[in-house]
């Protein structure tokens, strides 16, 4: 039976009826018309190749009617009679002559011909007069001819008015003696010409032919027995359509001599074909959309009492599984696709329901909290896991308990907001002492209403685990920071001392000539030196966990590292008996663009430590420079073998962790912090390098390091060879402000100071040095980091603030980190100075003071 509203739309039977006719109707349509126009690419093609037959024959008719007039005439210009003309001035015998002509070439005849002497027209066979040409006419045709020997289409006025001809000359030549005796000229004369048209016609199997001198129809053959005139006809060929249905009219246009398309040939064919194809497939064109009309209302009838039955009984089963709670199983239909319809929406309608029973266990027994809202934040449902959470014992809404209210209140502007289409995830909202994370969606109901669904997670133990994370990390920040400032305080408290030990041992060394003592004095300048080799990779090993470690590239001569290896450890080697070998690839002029400092780093801890552990034998270091082709990059490998103690296979990747040795007893034996090959290894990886380490125990170790550079290009820097310290450095007094609260350390520096002849005045801190600033002049200021109550930094900044910004500052430091270079730099210092102050590098220190403020000072003191 039919439902309700059944009839206000569409049925299915209409919809595959319509459908059907439709997809017939365009397939149909669409395979006429392809037939269509393929048929009428066909006549078209057909068309346009009579055109092209006809436009062919007209103009190879034309050019073969002239090709015969101009060798009649070459022909007649070569005989006695014309050349005798000249002499015997015999008219008749020339009359004779060309009427015999004539007679025997009746075809390839002119309309008229005359001879002229160089200048005047001196004979005529007497037809020009019949055409209504007279002598003055002939004259001035004469005078219009091109000298050459082409034809000229000329248009001359006469007896009967304007008349278009065709006329060309030939010359006459005496046979004997070559003279040019005259000219002798035949034309055609083009208007009426029924003879020229008539010759077309046959020669171009057309139904007319009409003949075009310029812009003017001057002859054609359309007779009044054809149904076309030629007014129709030229009003056809000015308005551009030359292809018709009926008519074919196929345009020839001709050159005259250098004249292009001042003669022009229209033929006139009769097409009847064409058009009865056309009215053949108009009437299958409309005898086909007769057949699908009929065709389509029988179809429809015949669905509409097939389809309609069934499928109305498939819509009521539909409506009232729809209705009712509980699923029926369908009924079937007699068709075949109704009756699976039927099938798999009653087993969807059991899925459903099913799903709506899961759906509802779930939500009954999750054991996360789950809230229904309603557009105005009002609680539709909740499960049970949601009331024990929120207390909730009494009406939904109307409970009085106060962790429940605050719930509402918080939760409230989060519903609105969900319910306008945004989704919320990871929300947090307590309930009393526990905290929930929230996930908000709006859902949409059958009636078009907007719910809120909110799913909750109690995540009190993460949120306590995130505050002792952030706990931990605060703590751990500030054991790094505790730490950084353990390493500072430790760098100026053992260089400090250091310092002292150093310095005292360098004066004895220099001083002292007593050999008793010399021994001894060597040894505290090696232990000295020892114990700040230790002390500098412990600093450079903290630099690199920290992560402030960064290369600092700059261009220079390879042979500077192989000049630097072999000064410093061919001595040792010599010493231990042992042979160094250096084996170098690169060329003697090869510049690199890297960190040398650090390359040398690695380098000479690989190499001492080779020489440390080798007894006999040798130690190799090769160097080999090679580009990967795929990336381009150069790669600097460098191999370091040694025929020394080696290495258990178990312990070779532990060397590399820091303090650590492959066995105990070797830190007993051969010493060492072991932090060198654990800043190797750093070093290799910051260069974005490759390290491998072979070893066999009793035959020696070999280390292979890859490390990517950079050819340098131009002039790489100029290596500083070991400089000597020259004590004369200054031939004037130079006034020192030395700022030290430690004594020795002043000790030391005055005694280095006054060496170079410099006076050298002490203050114990930064007060002190800005009192004696107020009254005294210098040319230097030595200044310390660790002063008491003010450090050296902060007393920098006075001096350069308040008191003379233009006297150089150089700061000593025992805090060999870059945060206080930075610092002492920003302050307004010229140049700093790492303790353990050493000869070496005050005298570098005093070098640049000369260099670049030694000889502005004198200025400045006249100035004052």
């Amino acid at each position: 039976m039919p439902l309700t509203n059944f009839n206000r739309h569409k049925t299915l039977a209409t919809l595959i009826t319509r459908t059907v006719v439709w997809v017939v109707t365009i397939f149909t349509i669409g395979v006429l018309i392809q037939s269509w126009h393929l048929s009428r690419d066909i006549v078209q093609e057909e068309v346009q190749r009579t055109s092209r037959q006809t436009s062919s024959l007209i103009h190879n008719f034309f050019e073969y009617r002239l090709a015969s007039l101009q060798i009649l005439q070459d022909s007649n210009a070569k005989s006695d009679t014309v050349e005798s003309f000249f002499n015997n001035h015999d008219s008749r015998s020339l009359d004779y002559f060309f009427l015999r002509e004539d007679n025997l070439e009746p075809i390839h005849s002119p309309d008229f011909r005359f001879i002229s002497h160089l200048s005047d027209v001196i004979w005529d066979d007497g037809n020009a007069l019949f055409y209504g040409l007279e002598s003055s006419s002939l004259t001035e045709l004469f005078h219009k001819v091109d000298i050459h020997s082409n034809w000229n289409a000329l248009v001359t006025d006469s007896q009967l008015g304007l008349k278009h001809t065709l006329i060309r000359r030939t010359p006459i030549i005496q046979s004997e003696s070559g003279e040019v005796l005259g000219f002798l000229f035949v034309g055609v004369v083009l208007d009426d010409n029924a003879g020229l048209l008539a010759s077309l016609l046959r020669g171009s199997n057309s139904d007319d032919v009409i003949l075009r001198f310029g812009n003017k129809f001057i002859a054609s053959t359309i007779s009044p027995d054809d149904n076309y005139t030629l007014k129709s006809i030229s009003d056809l060929i000015y308005s551009g359509e030359t292809d018709l249905n009926r008519l074919l009219i196929t345009e020839t246009n001709l050159t005259v001599g250098t004249k292009q398309d001042v003669l022009t040939i229209f033929s006139v064919q009769r097409n009847p074909s064409v058009l009865a194809l056309r009215n053949s497939y108009l009437f299958w064109i409309f005898l086909s959309l007769v057949v699908i009309t009929t065709i389509s209302f029988l179809t429809r009838r015949w669905l509409n009492r097939k389809v309609t039955q069934e499928l109305s009984e498939l819509m009521v089963y539909t409506k009232v599984a729809v209705d009712k709670e509980r699923v029926q199983r369908f009924a079937g239909s007699s068709i075949h696709e109704f009756n699976h319809i039927g099938n798999t929406l009653s087993n969807t309608f059991e899925r459903l329901s099913e799903q709506e029973k899961l759906f509802q266990d779930l939500f009954n027994f999750s054991l996360s909290p789950i809230i229904v809202w309603t557009e105005k934040a009002t609680i539709l449902q909740i499960n049970p896991a949601a009331k024990k959470s929120l207390e909730l014992f009494e009406e939904l809404n109307q409970s009085n308990s106060e962790s429940f209210v605050s719930f509402v209140n918080e939760m409230t502007p989060l519903v609105m907001k969900a319910s306008m289409g945004a989704t919320l995830t990871g929300i947090d909202v307590p309930i009393g002492e526990k905290v929930y994370r929230w996930s908000l969606s709006a859902i949409q109901t059958r009636d078009d209403s907007t719910l809120v669904l909110s799913q909750g997670q109690d995540i009190t133990k993460l949120v306590e685990a995130e505050k002792q994370s952030i706990k931990a990390r605060k703590e751990a920040e500030w054991s790094a920071k505790a730490r950084t400032d353990f390493l500072a305080k430790m760098s100026h408290e053992i260089r400090t001392p250091l310092n002292g030990i150093l310095g005292i041992s360098q004066l004895l060394k220099q001083g002292g000539n007593d050999g008793q003592y010399q021994e001894q004095i060597e040894v505290l300048c090696n232990s000295g030196e020892h114990l700040l080799a230790v002390l500098n990779d412990i600093l450079d090993f903290s630099k690199i966990e920290n992560g402030s470690f960064k290369l600092e590239k700059h261009n220079f001569k390879f042979k500077e590292v192989i000049t630097a290896i072999e000064g410093i450890y061919k001595p040792l080697c010599d010493h231990k008996n042992i042979e160094l070998v250096i084996q170098n690839s690169l060329s003697a002029n090869t510049a690199l663009n890297t960190d040398q400092v650090r390359l040398n780093q690695i380098l000479f801890n690989l190499v001492s430590n080779a020489i440390k552990f080798t007894h006999k034998g040798f130690v190799k270091v090769s160097f080999a420079l090679k580009t990967t082709e795929s990336s381009n990059t150069n790669w600097l490998t460098i191999h370091v073998e040694d025929t020394g103690i080696g290495i258990l296979s178990d312990q070779i990747q532990q060397i590399f962790d820091p303090f650590v040795q492959s066995e105990a007893t070797l830190t007993r034996e051969y010493g060492g912090s072991g932090l060198g090959l654990a800043i190797v290894k750093n070093l290799v990886t910051i260069f974005d390098g490759q390290i491998k380490v072979s070893s066999e125990v009793g035959r020696g170790t070999r280390f292979e390091v890859r490390l990517p550079v950079e050819t340098a290009i131009g002039q790489a820097e100029q290596s500083v060879e070991e400089t000597v310290i020259d004590f004369n450095l200054f031939s004037e007094v130079v006034n020192v402000l030395l700022v030290e609260d430690n004594h020795t350390n002043a000790f030391i520096a005055k005694a280095f100071c006054e060496k170079y002849g410099m006076n050298v005045i002490w203050a114990k801190d930064g007060q002190e040095a800005l009192e004696i600033l107020n009254t005294m002049s210098f040319e230097l200021i030595l200044m310390d980091n660790q002063l008491p109550s003010v450090s050296g930094i902060e007393v920098t900044k006075r001096i350069r603030n308040t008191i003379n910004q233009k006297v150089p500052i150089y700061a000593c430091t025992a805090d060999n980190l870059d945060s206080t270079r930075q610092a002492f730099f920003a302050a307004g210092a010229d140049f700093v100075i790492v303790k353990p102050i050493k000869e070496k590098s005050l005298y570098e220190a005093l070098r640049h003071f000369k260099k670049y403020h030694y000889q502005l000072e004198p200025k400045q003191a006249a100035e004052k």
